[in-house]
């Protein structure tokens, strides 16, 4: 009996012979009852066999059966959405997006059809349809359901999705720990210096607005933290990592120590996000009860 591995190796250095051995094998025991070289061989050291119906075109096709489903490796991006409004218009900018498949690959943003507006991608509600259609194979959805942005009362405006939850805290040399909400262009934070001590850093923006998802993430220094699903850390070995992608022991650098994320939850209530640009150290501490955490702003494209 001839395996997988033996039968290659004669169809690459000898494909007369292998054509003419199909031939015979097929016709060894008379009419329909030949011996085939695709079903009656066995498998070999370095080849074995794969089943048609798990092939598309020739390739192995996960979404078939005759595939073992073991899992998949998720693409990861970076980067964050950002809008400016006004009474009748909502304009998004994103700036230093970076999207990493598993395969290497790359394909053209786009975004969910059949919306109102020009082009007519903004959709009127929140719908399990629409957020179905991002997750579709071959698709990388770049937000955990919806974007959520509003057109100005009068003036202009704007926001993002890469935010903290109003009513956390963070340590001012002004006026000590105090609501970030409250915090005023000109202020400063407290922040890491990059040599393993602290410093200030300046606000130079910071919005409030309406929001009502949240991730909170529990620590192991009994400190939490509520930020939008988009909100960026940089863990402790340096990788930046969106709230809605962290994983149970990920670690942190926190004020005092490293820590390491023991909890987290979906919060879905109305409330608002606070958007703080702040330089020149883009990351400051903050936390629920205090300024702890290490956490990154938000870099403005406009």
């Amino acid at each position: 009996m001839l395996n997988v591995q033996q039968i290659e190796a004669l169809r690459a250095t000898n494909p007369q012979l292998y054509e003419t051995l199909k031939r015979l094998a097929g016709a060894s025991l008379g009419p329909n009852q030949g011996w085939s070289m695709d079903e009656q061989i066995t498998d070999g050291t370095n080849y074995a066999r794969v089943a048609a119906g798990a092939l598309t075109a020739g390739q192995t096709d996960p979404t078939k059966p005759g595939v073992l489903m073991k899992g998949s490796v998720p693409p990861s991006w970076s980067g964050a959405f950002t809008y400016a409004s006004t009474t009748s218009t909502l304009a998004w900018t994103w700036s230093g997006l970076t999207i990493l498949r598993a395969d290497g690959s790359a394909s053209a943003l786009a975004w969910v059809a059949g919306g109102s507006g020009t082009p007519a991608n903004a959709q009127a509600a929140k719908t399990n349809v629409a957020a179905q259609q991002q997750a579709l194979q071959g698709r990388v959805p770049l937000s955990q359901g919806a974007i959520v942005a509003a057109t100005t009362s009068s003036g202009s405006g704007g926001g993002s999705g890469s935010c903290v939850r109003a009513g956390t805290v963070a340590l001012t040399r002004e006026r000590g720990t105090v609501a970030l909400e409250t915090c005023k262009v000109g202020e400063h934070l407290r922040a890491p210096n990059g040599a393993g001590g602290e410093t200030w850093t300046r606000i130079v923006r910071i919005e409030v607005r309406d929001a009502d998802t949240f991730i909170r993430l529990h620590f192991s220094n009994a400190e939490s933290l509520d930020v939008t699903p988009h909100h960026i850390f940089t863990l402790a070995d340096g990788s930046p990592m969106r709230a809605e992608r962290l994983c149970l022991s990920d670690i942190f650098n926190g004020r005092f120590s490293r820590i390491t994320l023991k909890r987290i939850e979906a919060i879905v209530e109305d409330a608002q996000k606070v958007t703080v640009s702040c330089a020149p150290q883009h990351q400051f501490f903050a936390g629920r009860h205090a300024a702890t955490i290490l956490t990154h702003n938000y870099t403005f494209s406009s």
